[in-house]
Formats: C-alpha cells, sequence, structure tokens
C-alpha cells in the first residue's frame, strides 16, 4: 500500500514535473545529430506495445555492437528481451519511422556492482543487436588515448534527449549541453570514497537556476571531448545527484570512463566473451536465456501485430516505475 500511495501522488505530479523518468539535459539546447554520429537510443517494444519515450542512451561501436550503461539493462530480464536500438535518432516523435534492431545478447562487467553504497562501479554493458544496423563503424570515436587528463581549454558535452532547463517536462528533440570537468580528489570529496579513477566527474555552467548537466533518462548516454575538430567519447552516463543540475553541488553527473575498459570492449566485439544473457526464439515466442545460469526466462506471448501500439500513459508510468524502484532516484 505505500508504494501504491507513492504512485498515485507520482501520478498526480506528473503534470507538474517529470524530472523522475522524462530524460533531459539540464539546460540544454538542439543538438545537431551530425556531430554525434554514434548516438542511439534504447527503448521498450514488444510486437503488441512501445514505449513512446527511450529509457536510456546508448552509443554504437560498429553495426553491431552498442555500449551503454550496465544499470539500464543489469537484472532487469523483461527489459533485455524487448529491447530495440535506434540509431541516430534526432526526435524520439520520429521512432516508429526510424531504423531500429531488436538487442540480442548482452555483455556486463563481473566486477560491476548495482549498488548504491558502491556508487554503481564499472557500470557499462554491451549490447549485440539480432541484426547489423546498417550504420558505420564509430569505434574511432570512442577514446583510447586519455586517460583522466585532457588538453588545456577541453570542451566537453552531453547528449540526450527531452527538458530544456531543469526539472521540467521536455520535448522530444535531442538535446545537448556542455559540462566543466571535474578532478576525481574534488568528486571523491562530493561523493565518498567510493569514487575511482574508473569514473569521470563533471560539472556546468550555471543558468538560471541550475547547472548544465545529465538527468533521469540520459543514461547510458555519451559525454564526448570536443578537440576543435572531432568529438571523441570519453564516458557513459552514470549517476548523478537528486536534483538534476541542483545549483550549489559540486559535483552534478558522472560517468564511466571509457578509457579503462578499451580491453574489455575489444575483447567482446571480436568474440572473445561469452553473452551474459541471449534471445532466442521458441515455438515463436521470443525467449531470454540466462547464460550465467543456463536458465531460460520465457515471456508472455503478445499480440502478432506487426505495428504494435503505444503503451498508454498509465502503462507507460508503471513501466518505468519498475526501472525507477531497481535504480534507484539518482540514477540519470
Amino acid at each position: 500500500m505505500r508504494c501504491c500511495r507513492f504512485l498515485i501522488l507520482w501520478l498526480f505530479s506528473w503534470g507538474v514535473s517529470a524530472v523522475e523518468v522524462m530524460p533531459f539535459i539540464v539546460n540544454g539546447s538542439n543538438a545537431n545529430i551530425a556531430n554525434y554520429p554514434s548516438f542511439a537510443s534504447l527503448f521498450y517494444r514488444t510486437d503488441a506495445v512501445y514505449s513512446p519515450r527511450s529509457f536510456c542512451g546508448a552509443t554504437v561501436i560498429n553495426a553491431n555492437y552498442v555500449l551503454t550503461a550496465a544499470h539500464c539493462l543489469f537484472d532487469d530480464k523483461n527489459v533485455m528481451l524487448y529491447t530495440v536500438i535506434a540509431p541516430q535518432l534526432d526526435d524520439e516523435s520520429d521512432f516508429l519511422n526510424s531504423a531500429q534492431v531488436r538487442a540480442g545478447e548482452f555483455y556486463f562487467r563481473s566486477d560491476y556492482s548495482d549498488e548504491a553504497a558502491k556508487l554503481w562501479p564499472n557500470d557499462i554493458a554491451i549490447i549485440k543487436t539480432e541484426t547489423a544496423m546498417n550504420i558505420g563503424s564509430y569505434y574511432n570515436v570512442l577514446n583510447m588515448t586519455y586517460n583522466n587528463s585532457f588538453p588545456s581549454g577541453a570542451r566537453f558535452f552531453a547528449i540526450g534527449h527531452g527538458a530544456i532547463e531543469g526539472n521540467a517536462q521536455g520535448g522530444t528533440q535531442l538535446l545537448e549541453a556542455e559540462l566543466n570537468l571535474v578532478p576525481t580528489s574534488t568528486c571523491i570529496a562530493y561523493f565518498g570514497n567510493a569514487i575511482t579513477s574508473k569514473q569521470l566527474c563533471f560539472s556546468g555552467p550555471v543558468s538560471g537556476d541550475y547547472q548544465n548537466a545529465t538527468c533521469s533518462g540520459d543514461s547510458g548516454g555519451p559525454v564526448y571531448w570536443f578537440d576543435g575538430a572531432n568529438y571523441q567519447q570519453i564516458g557513459l552516463t552514470s549517476f548523478g545527484t537528486a536534483v538534476c543540475g541542483k545549483k550549489e553541488a559540486t559535483v552534478t553527473s558522472v560517468f564511466t570512463d571509457i578509457f579503462d575498459y578499451q580491453t574489455w570492449i575489444n575483447r567482446v566485439i571480436t568474440g572473445q566473451v561469452s553473452p551474459d544473457y541471449y534471445v532466442t526464439v521458441q515455438d515463436g515466442t521470443r525467449v531470454l536465456v540466462d547464460n550465467t545460469t543456463q536458465s531460460e526466462e520465457v515471456a508472455s506471448r503478445n499480440s502478432n501485430s506487426s505495428g504494435g501500439g503505444v503503451l498508454n500513459w498509465t502503462q507507460f508510468v508503471l513501466f518505468v516505475w519498475l526501472l525507477i524502484l531497481r535504480r534507484r532516484r539518482i540514477f540519470h
């Protein structure tokens, strides 16, 4: 009953603030997808229904693999079973008309910890698609050179879908915001000793009542270093302050540092690592196989409708609410 009361209160507040569930970049402005061609969005879609909003961001490694945050998918077999990847989606309202592929395999780090007390170390995952995306390789966009040290005057940009100001429901357009890199020592002083050098921390310029920042729904999406000519992806959105872009916060956004996982990434995409989970079809029903235990989780058979219908807001709210309960509210 307590959970239900919270849900009712949250539903009542839907029209006032969607900060806890809707993806947005705080103080964002419209992004040009041509600058960020590796960007992708994760949606929930069965044969019958689909979510009108992406639940996490991601980035394309090549036509068969994408990077995202582990907490977007970890220990949620239903979400894994029905995740689709939409690469280079500028406007979420174009989702049904966009190119998209189903997720087929899932890779997590064995040292990932899905615990708030540990600040979610090694928050990185790789998805292999069921079929190849009609897209080129963006492996060379991943930072494999700079380890927690960047040239003087370096500029950093985070991107995601949603609102143009903090704590307000946003639109469907892809947004960007410039961030300021914060030393690891400062991040430890703010969040505690669980922060490691495998994480990148940022604050942002203040505009109005908020700092530029990432927020709920931006999880798994990228932060890029702009070297004056090219955008290099240096991190994946992991977590941040409970109030996104909190003006008084020393640190607002924490990312997984891609540099520290380049060996693991290469081993996965070259077939040297077995998936933790993979999808197969049995008697017309999609099945998620847990490769860590060799057990099978069979999905309920859905409608055979080829187009599918949008989740009504109650269904979508319940879906997102379950994600929130699992990921906790300071996840972005």
